[in-house]
């Protein structure tokens, strides 16, 4: 990871690990809620790469009722450079989950699943204006979305096939 002081200040805002930390949490707990198991480690890194991108989160399914291979085929174009994306996220990804579990609000069980900490996440919206507030929302919104999509899908390995990828 490069240096925080030395990041394009765009990098450091949308991709710091409190931001992403919020993101990969609430997909967390919309996995286990849906599951009630924890999440496979290795489906946090497709996370953000589906939710960061505009078009794959602009083009996200308004529920779960929507099968993800059929949403997939109806639009194929949320796969072009989706592993190349995958690749790049990588680093933040993992950076942001050492700061959930430094931070005390993820656990890893005994199979290697990663579990919420039923502690508060507390960020201050209400010192933000309300555009910024329904932008962090729709986020979350996505977020848990894709966490219950996951959790109805099936394997890790069939989610990496659906969407192009090896682990």
């Amino acid at each position: 990871m490069i240096n925080w002081d030395y990041r394009p200040s765009e990098v450091a805002n949308l991709l710091n690990p409190a931001f992403c930390g919020i993101i990969l949490r609430d997909f967390i707990r919309a996995y286990k809620e849906e599951s009630g198991d924890g999440v496979p480690y290795e489906l946090l890194f497709l996370l953000l790469p589906i939710v960061l991108h505009s078009n794959s989160r602009n083009n996200l399914p308004n529920s779960v009722r929507t099968h993800m291979h059929v949403w997939l085929q109806n639009v194929p174009e949320v796969r072009i450079g989706f592993s190349k994306r995958v690749k790049e996220l990588v680093p933040f990804t993992k950076e942001s989950i050492s700061f959930l579990l430094q931070k005390g609000y993820l656990e890893i069980d005994e199979n290697g699943k990663v579990l919420p900490k039923n502690k508060r996440y507390r960020i201050s919206l209400s010192r933000m204006n309300r555009d910024t507030n329904s932008y962090i929302q729709d986020y979350k919104n996505k977020s848990e979305l894709v966490g219950k999509w996951f959790a109805r899908t099936g394997s890790s390995s069939t989610i990496y096939t659906m969407w192009g990828i090896r682990p």
